[in-house]
């Protein structure tokens, strides 16, 4: 490809995306991925055939998950779409008619397990009552008593949360609406605190106290970086997402298989996703009698 329409994608790729009914949110995501194969094609050309040379080229990347991976071919084949309908932008179609990478249903990463949240009650008792510390108490709260994800939490308003009622509303994963959920007795009284100590009254919930940003709203990535500070601090192998895996886990093994009762809580649309985790339970649980099969056996 010459280089007159390479620069002509590089202007293609904002007008595509900024044409796509998504959030904001999932917009920037698509913008920031975009950018490894705008890179690859800077060093390979773009022709015909460039969406499958792309995905034999991410097929090659040890350092990428595959979750990663499909998620770079995805934002990819969005804006090839695009171009591809745009009459004249380029003298070719491309073919992105390409599948993308098979993935497990497993679970890639364990989620934290009762000793390291142990580890995290022990640590936030011993913090002293500042803003920051009864921020991050209140996030850790809403991860381990509620489930929350990462994207629902950064969205919580103050006017979203209903301490005498209990309640909370919350926008979930792919939502518009939001959508009640009944807060832990432990989470409220960390909201509380929370509240009465930083004295705010509306707008976002969580908020930064960055040099650069102070004051808005945090990002999920703020998040992460304030929860690995914990894990890592605690020695604690594991990811914000893990404590989600950890607030389902408990509740299937409570619950004992219960999905259609667990999916109220963790608010799974299908609970294929909770099959997953219950047939992990299992297999887990039935380790000892699997290993006594070959305990007669010694090399």
């Amino acid at each position: 490809m010459d280089l007159i329409n390479l620069k002509e994608l590089l202007q293609l790729e904002t007008s595509v995306f900024n044409c796509l009914d998504i959030s904001e949110s999932t917009r920037k995501e698509y913008l920031s991925r975009i950018k490894h194969f705008i890179h690859f094609i800077k060093l390979n050309g773009i022709n015909p055939n460039s969406f499958l040379e792309y995905k034999r080229y991410l097929s090659s990347v040890d350092t990428l998950s595959v979750s990663t991976k499909n998620k770079y071919l995805i934002s990819t084949k969005i804006l090839l779409d695009g171009v591809n309908h745009q009459a004249g932008a380029l003298p070719f179609k491309i073919n992105t008619k390409v599948r993308g990478f098979k993935q497990s249903k497993l679970h890639k990463k364990d989620g934290l397990c009762d000793e390291d949240i142990s580890k995290i009650v022990n640590y936030c008792s011993s913090l002293e009552p500042r803003i920051s510390n009864l921020r991050l108490k209140s996030i850790l709260s809403l991860l381990i008593f509620q489930g929350l994800r990462q994207v629902e939490i950064t969205r919580l308003n103050v006017t979203d949360i209903n301490l005498k009622d209990k309640t909370a509303f919350i926008i979930g994963k792919g939502q518009d609406d939001k959508e009640l959920i009944h807060l832990h007795p432990s989470t409220i009284k960390v909201l509380k605190e929370y509240l009465h100590t930083n004295r705010i009254r509306e707008g976002a919930l969580f908020r930064s106290e960055s040099n650069f940003s102070s004051g808005n709203r945090l990002t999920t990535k703020s998040i992460r970086e304030i929860i690995k500070k914990v894990l890592n601090e605690l020695n604690i192998d594991g990811s914000t997402h893990g404590f989600r895996h950890f607030f389902i886990t408990k509740l299937i093994k409570s619950y004992k298989g219960e999905l259609l009762t667990v999916s109220k809580y963790s608010r799974h649309r299908s609970i294929q996703m909770l099959e997953v985790y219950n047939d992990e339970i299992i297999r887990e649980q039935d380790l000892p009698r699997f290993y006594d099969v070959f305990s007669d056996i010694t090399l």
